[in-house]
Order: structure tokens, then C-alpha cells, then sequence
């Protein structure tokens, strides 16, 4: 009971003998409304979430959240909640605004039949700012309503992201994925494995400009520059080249441990390559549309990607660009092309 001895209010608490003066009571009970408002503002973030979830579920006909996002950074974030659908033009600019002023981010990609949509950044560690400091809070361009993000794999985005115009209505319902023979590895290689590689490039150089009067062997074709190993290629006949054009008749040491890779990553396609080609793009460098000889080429080629992360388009010949599939090729990835692909 309150006992007043010219001090201020003393509450005995019997039990644990606990001794609180009123102004401790008021801030424990100040504290407590504090703490069920968080947990209400929880509940509801998570219900909203789980809600965002099921809806793009259920679009894509699929079960298990992991098939469509990834706990790994990557450069695209899937914003669950905010679709195309919603506002049209609107949501697009909105978005924009909110990733705007976040370092390396490039655009945003939205499907007008989908109740999600895409911010893509120019790389993994710039996307995980942004998601950081933007994900689950009060977003002030949708009225304060939290935005519910996520990672995807470069192979999801190209699946899920069939417009790659922002705002178009047109769509095309192939997929680009293994049924049309197109793998995709993440992290094939470690950083250290990265580094490595580039630095037997340069070795490579070194050695050969050496042995072969200052010639290291790289050839300018447009815009980037080539080095074969095994065969050349000859971009003119568009066929296995001069053998005095490659860098050696043989494929580096250095590469071997990878191409054993391949084969446990993706057993169905055990590859047993005879020509490795190092290609150098230059910052702005890229390449046009076009399809691998098949004259030259078996039916299989793989890719690894190093140094910064590059979009690959894909479309059939003829189609329309609104029919284009776009795939973010990241730093250390392999990428498997076969059959259609």
C-alpha cells in the first residue's frame, strides 16, 4: 500500500521486494505501452508480408518462397509489395525516387501484369545498402506503407521480369531457364579463385610478351579484346581460325580445376572443352546481338564472368524487343548455354 512520509510516493512490491518510486512506475508503464505498440506495429508488418508473399506465390504458381528469392545479396531486389498493377506510371516513378539516391542503382522493372517489381543496382554490395536502409520501413512515397523486399538471383529476375521495358504491355510467356538450356551458377568461383585467375592472366601476358617479341597474343575485335587458347576463331569466316593466332595449342593449367567444376555443378552437361577464349571488355564496351557459329561449336559453351558484374539480352531472331530476356551475369558466375539457349 502507498505509504506518504513527507518523501515523495514509495510502492512496496511484496514478493521480490522490488522498491519503485511513481516516477519509475510511470516510465515502466510508459515502457509497456511502448512495448505492445512495437509488437502491434510487428504484427502487422509481418501479416502485411506474409500477405505480399502469398500473392506472389500464388501468381507465379509456386510453393516455396526459397524457388524465387535469395538469402545471398544480389544486384536485383524483388519489391514484394509494389506492383505495375497498382498505380501504373505512377508506382514507376515513385520507386525511382525511392532508389534514386542510393549509389550504383540503375532502374526499375516492372511487369503491368504483376503485383511486384525490380530495383537493379550496378552491383551486390550497392544493392545491400540500399535494402539495408529501405526494407520493412515506413516509405514516405506509398503514404508510409512499409516496402516488403527481397534478393533474386540473376536466373529468377529473367524468369520473373518479363518486360524489360518499363511500363510496356507487351509480354512473352517463354521462360529463359534450364528447359530451354540455360544454367546459371552463382559464385562459381570464390574471390580468392577470382583473383587468382586474373593474375595468371597477367602472367600469361607477361610471359608471352616475352617469348614472342612483345606480342602477348590479344586480338581487337570491335570494341573488346580476345585471347584463345586450344583454337582461334576467326571473326571474318565465322570458323576455327589460324593456329599461329592462339596463345597456346594447349588450354592453361590454370584452368583445368574449373572445367573439372563444371561437371559436379552440372553433371547433366559434362563439358570437355578444347578452346578457352579471355575476353576483355573495356569500361563501356559490349557486344551486339548475335548467334555463336554453329559451324565452329559443339553444342555447348560455357561462361565465366570476372571483374565487374554485365547484363546479357537474349531474344529470338526476328522477335520483337518487347520480347527480350535480360540476365545479370555477376562477378564469379558460370553460365552454361546449350540447345535453344
Amino acid at each position: 500500500m502507498p505509504i506518504t512520509d513527507g518523501e515523495a510516493p514509495v510502492l512496496f512490491e511484496f514478493g521480490d521486494l522490488d522498491i519503485i518510486d511513481a516516477e519509475d512506475a510511470e516510465e515502466s508503464a510508459t515502457s509497456k505501452k511502448h512495448t505492445r505498440r512495437v509488437r502491434a506495429e510487428q504484427y502487422r508488418l509481418s501479416k502485411r508480408r506474409n500477405e505480399a508473399y502469398a500473392t506472389m506465390l500464388r501468381t507465379e504458381g509456386v510453393a516455396n518462397p526459397a524457388e524465387l528469392f535469395s538469402q545471398n545479396p544480389c544486384r536485383t531486389i524483388c519489391i514484394v509489395n509494389i506492383g505495375y498493377c497498382a498505380e501504373g506510371l505512377q508506382t514507376l516513378q515513385s520507386l525511382e525516387s525511392v532508389f534514386r539516391p542510393y549509389g550504383g542503382f540503375g532502374r526499375v522493372v516492372v511487369d503491368s501484369t504483376k503485383p511486384y517489381s525490380f530495383a537493379i543496382f550496378d552491383s551486390a554490395s550497392n544493392a545491400e545498402i540500399a535494402f539495408a536502409e529501405i526494407r520493412d520501413k515506413p516509405c514516405a512515397e506509398f503514404n508510409n506503407k512499409p516496402l516488403v523486399l527481397e534478393y533474386v538471383s540473376p536466373l529468377v529476375f529473367a524468369r520473373l521480369a518479363k518486360d524489360s521495358l518499363p511500363g510496356s504491355t507487351e509480354a512473352t510467356s517463354e521462360a529463359l531457364d534450364e528447359s530451354r538450356g540455360l544454367f546459371y551458377v552463382a559464385d562459381f568461383i570464390s574471390e580468392q579463385e577470382e583473383q587468382a585467375i586474373l593474375a595468371h592472366i597477367k602472367e600469361d601476358e607477361e610471359r608471352l610478351s616475352t617469348t614472342n617479341g612483345g606480342s602477348d597474343k590479344w586480338h581487337r575485335v570491335q570494341e573488346r579484346y580476345v585471347k584463345h587458347y586450344g583454337h582461334s576463331f576467326d571473326y571474318q569466316t565465322k570458323h576455327v581460325g589460324d593456329a599461329a593466332k592462339t596463345a597456346s595449342q594447349q588450354l592453361p593449367l590454370w584452368s583445368q580445376p574449373f572445367i573439372e567444376r563444371m561437371g559436379e555443378r552440372i553433371p547433366s552437361h559434362t563439358l570437355e572443352p578444347d578452346m578457352l577464349t579471355i575476353q576483355r571488355y573495356p569500361p563501356g564496351a559490349g557486344i551486339s546481338f548475335h548467334v555463336d557459329s554453329h559451324t565452329a561449336f559443339t553444342d555447348t559453351l560455357a561462361v565465366l564472368s570476372m571483374g565487374t558484374p554485365v547484363q546479357m539480352d537474349f531474344r529470338k531472331p526476328g522477335a520483337p524487343r518487347a520480347a527480350q530476356m535480360s540476365l545479370d551475369l555477376e562477378p564469379r558466375s558460370l553460365l552454361l548455354l546449350t540447345g535453344e539457349a
